[in-house]
């Protein structure tokens, strides 16, 4: 593979720069150049709730391959963001080598296309974020190990910008709202989340229904779930208890 254009920090940075969709597809293509490639494709699913997820992909790919994938591959059969969900190690693909992943990865299509090797580095992120970033390349040439820690460093960097570019728009809950959600997530109702804070329970219906509206919701219920999964209501550092600890005691050297 060609030396970098740029060096790896020069590349962190300008990809934490990117302030706008364009400017970050602008920059992938450039760090896919650098790195000596020629496609990326960049995958992202962001949670709106249970049951809806938002789906972008950025990709710089052969003539007619975007036309292919919208055609053909939806999110439920695209086998790079199936294997992202239950593992975290790279892909590689390789003229002429018939690896492990031949199985389950559409191998001679992309091939078809030129796409004649590449990497796959699956992305994973709070409230249940799923995703990948490849890079491919028709010429043929070893993918080093070094290559792989390079671009999977590069990957995270990519995903931090990328999921508030593209996340949907959060419910701006205040600190009370919050804490009322808590409670109501441990079973309580108004009355006892009102003796619990010290308020009355019509200053806690007033909250829930602030809440809810924010939220975009219809009950109190649903704006748990929907908070929970956008990675509004996060777990309270000061309610975080030990359980477990396992200690392996280390004998004084002599």
């Amino acid at each position: 593979m060609n030396n970098f254009t740029f060096p790896l920090e020069e590349q962190r940075f300008r990809i934490q720069n990117c302030q706008t969709p364009q400017i970050l597809a602008d920059q992938l293509a450039k760090l896919c150049l650098a790195n000596g490639f020629e496609y990326y494709q960049l995958c992202l699913t962001l949670r709106r709730g249970l049951q809806q997820t938002d789906l972008t992909l950025l990709m710089q790919t052969p003539e007619n391959w975007a036309e292919h994938y919208a055609q053909n591959t939806t999110i439920q059969n695209d086998s790079l963001y199936l294997r992202s969900q239950s593992q975290s190690r790279p892909l590689f693909w390789q003229a002429d080598v018939k690896l492990e992943h031949e199985a389950f990865l559409p191998m001679d299509c992309w091939r078809q296309f030129g796409m004649e090797e590449g990497i796959a580095i699956p992305l994973h992120g709070p409230s249940g974020f799923y995703g990948y970033f490849a890079l491919s390349r028709h010429r043929k040439e070893p993918i080093r190990l070094q290559d792989y820690f390079h671009l999977s460093y590069l990957g995270h960097i990519i995903q931090e910008q990328a999921i508030p570019l593209f996340s949907p728009e959060q419910s701006y809950l205040s600190s009370r709202e919050k804490e009322c959600l808590f409670w109501v997530s441990e079973g309580k109702t108004s009355w006892e989340i009102a003796q619990i804070l010290g308020i009355t329970e019509r200053t806690v219906n007033f909250h829930l229904n602030n809440a809810i509206r924010k939220s975009g919701c219809k009950n109190r219920y649903q704006t748990v779930a929907k908070n929970i999964i956008t990675g509004e209501l996060v777990h309270a550092v000061n309610r975080i208890s030990l359980t477990n600890m396992i200690q392996q005691p280390q004998p004084l050297s002599a």
